[in-house]
């Protein structure tokens, strides 16, 4: 009886064993099948180190972007459109992690969890339709005149990405000696629009914007007198100039950093934080499984000028591109942000699907966008913004350490026919009117190509 008793405890342990093994191969295979199947050494797959498949990326006009053929990678057929949207497909090598080739190669191949990697058939060719139109890409890029930064823009009712560039690029047929001109390509594979966080500058006046109208009472309608600068304790807030007696609509348009350091400080850190992670900071988007930088803000420990100038968009915080376009996107659509995607409607992304995320209540998303479009009427020129029904925030952000300051510009266009947002970021641009200039070139191309009967 004892030998029956030891044997059967040794069995259940055996039983154990196994099914902790067991789960822990599946937790295991569920996280980490996909990397396995793509791994180099897969001949499935790859063949001398390339991806061995065929299949064809087209953009949303059925424009080709990629086309392989075995190990033959042969991209759009125009330079200027390889070089624009380089960051959307990858490069031979796949060095650009957020790139078709890298990023969505499991849309190429055919895996999937289930049938795994002989669910590709040699002989069949994998299709994949992007959101982006190659020609506002170009466009886009153009503008940016080998400037570091990124443009994008999306549908804020859809989700779709119509335009995402990062600079600078290269020809992806063709690729440069990148290490032999380290100064031209810093930073090439990296796509700034989804992987990158800067320091926002007055673009975050719109968060401390949203947060005032929910926490001060009647500060729709008091005044504020700017003087140039407001002593904090030790230190200063300072403004360009002295802006006078202004309201928060006036405040917003002259972008006055007194008027939004002394809202944030009436605020409080726990409030003005608890807005900014509600508008996306702190948080990453995932579009069609790549997954952005988070912009990042830490007002724990701010007080007195810190916190002031956090309100103004300074401090220790920092923007993400893409997920501040999805909050432009919020306040365009009543606070409801539709996430941005890069793969048009498919069957394999339904399971994906997640509704509209509630940022803003609808009277303070509405109030914001009156606010915005008054920027664009009273500081920003309407003639340069013609028909667009543009509204918009510009941002120039200190980066410290000698460099001159980065330049932002984000918004959406209020028309029905064309419900656009879009952000802009310039590297050392100096001023926000150099992001305006790109911003303003781009959605005119964008109404134009509307009238042409492109899809956008």
């Amino acid at each position: 009886m004892k030998l029956l008793s030891t044997r059967t405890a040794v069995l259940m342990l055996l039983i154990v064993l196994f099914v902790l093994g067991l789960a822990a191969f599946n937790i295991r295979y569920f996280n980490s099948a996909f990397a396995w199947a793509h791994s180099h050494a897969n001949r499935h797959y790859y063949k001398n180190g390339m991806l061995s498949v065929r299949g064809t990326v087209y953009d949303r006009n059925g424009d080709v972007l990629l086309m392989l053929d075995g190990e033959s990678i042969e991209f759009n057929a125009e330079k200027d459109v390889r070089t624009a949207v380089m960051h959307v497909t990858g490069d031979r090598e796949g060095s650009v992690s957020t790139g078709v080739l890298s990023a969505l190669k499991g849309r190429l191949t055919g895996w999937n969890l289930f049938s795994g990697a002989y669910s590709f058939h040699k002989k069949s060719r994998s299709e994949l339709t992007l959101t982006i139109d190659s020609g506002l890409c170009r466009a886009a890029y153009r503008e940016m005149k080998g400037r570091k930064g990124a443009v994008g823009i999306y549908n804020y009712e859809t989700g779709e990405i119509i335009c995402l560039i990062s600079s600078p690029s290269f020809d992806p047929q063709n690729p440069p000696d990148v290490e032999g001109n380290p100064e031209k390509y810093e930073g090439v594979y990296l796509n700034r629009f989804l992987s990158s966080a800067y320091t926002p500058g007055s673009i975050f006046k719109l968060v401390t914007a949203a947060a005032a109208l929910e926490n001060i009472p009647d500060i729709e309608n008091k005044h504020y007198l700017c003087e140039g600068r407001i002593a904090i304790g030790p230190d200063s807030i300072t403004c360009l100039k002295a802006h006078g007696r202004v309201s928060l609509q006036e405040a917003l348009a002259v972008s006055c950093n007194t008027f939004f350091a002394g809202t944030a400080l009436e605020l409080g850190a726990e409030t003005l934080q608890k807005y900014a992670e509600a508008c996306g900071f702190n948080n990453s988007l995932e579009v069609d499984g790549i997954r952005t930088a988070a912009g990042k803000i830490n007002l724990k420990n701010a007080v007195g000028a810190d916190l002031g100038w956090a309100g103004a968009g300074q401090y220790t915080t920092t923007a993400n591109p893409l997920n501040f376009m999805a909050f432009m996107g919020a306040i365009a659509g009543g606070g409801e942000m539709v996430r941005p995607r890069l793969i048009a409607d498919d069957s394999s992304s339904f399971f994906d699907f997640k509704p509209g995320k509630k940022v803003l209540k609808r009277e303070t998303a509405d109030k914001l966008k009156a606010m915005m479009r008054n920027n664009t009427i009273t500081s920003y020129g309407e003639e340069k913004f013609k028909d667009l029904e543009l509204c918009a925030k510009s941002g120039t952000a200190e980066v410290g350490g000698g460099k001159e300051p980065h330049a932002w510009f984000a918004g959406f266009l209020d028309r029905k026919d064309c419900p656009l947002a879009f952000a802009v970021i310039i590297e050392n641009g100096i001023t926000s009117r150099a992001a305006a200039d790109v911003a303003a070139r781009v959605l005119q191309e964008a109404a134009k190509a509307l009238k042409q009967g492109r899809n956008l």
